[in-house]
């Protein structure tokens, strides 16, 4: 039998982290204190697939699980959102996506895993802009703390790579960034509201 390892905890402690924060997602979505974006969280799916696959063929073991976890989270929350009857977008989202979808298929044509992982970065920096226009607008729509714990999560899963490279690293370390700014911003709206959300 094969001991558990250091890096298998830290695997598993990245995936307990998103078990908790998507939890405390769907049960903020449920209670009608949260709304998920649909085509957001598509985006994200995608992505997160594509990240997944690369740090899968690309041996990154613990540290890969808890990509996968959070692309299947992501698609579900996706399904969750066109539930809610969120179903109208604008062009710029569409375009977000279909550039998620093209560096997926890019990476299972090209199999070229460091420029996928890069790429995959970048699209997933822009997806993030109408996560942060919305949390900017409406703060109250999401979960500040879930987006915290979705940024907090990947820190151990980079302890827990078996290959460190660009490609295992670069989303990952991505998506602790994005998802912080967003706890951020909502946080900070929430705490400073505008003058005209006050009634002055």
């Amino acid at each position: 039998m094969t001991a558990f390892s250091f890096k298998d905890f830290m695997g598993a402690l990245s995936v307990a982290i998103a078990l908790f924060s998507y939890g405390l997602y769907v049960w903020k979505t449920f209670r009608a204190h949260a709304r998920p974006h649909p085509l957001s969280w598509l985006i994200f799916g995608v992505l997160s697939a594509t990240g997944f696959l690369i740090q899968l063929d690309q041996s990154a073991g613990a540290g890969s699980w808890v990509m996968g976890v959070t692309a299947a989270v992501c698609f579900m929350l996706c399904l969750i959102g066109f539930w809610q009857g969120e179903r109208t977008f604008p062009w710029y989202e569409w375009a977000f996506l279909a550039a998620a979808a093209i560096v997926f298929a890019f990476y299972l044509w090209s199999q070229q895993p460091a420029a996928s992982a890069i790429l995959a970065s970048i699209v997933n920096v822009l997806g993030f802009g109408p996560t942060l226009t919305k949390a900017w607008a409406r703060p109250r729509s999401d979960s500040a703390s879930t987006f915290m714990l979705n940024g907090l999560k990947f820190v151990p899963s980079l302890f827990a790579m078996d290959s460190v490279t660009v490609a295992t690293c670069v989303l990952p370390a991505s998506l602790v960034v994005t998802n912080l700014a967003v706890a951020l911003v909502i946080f900070a709206r929430r705490k400073f509201p505008p003058a005209q959300l006050r009634g002055g």
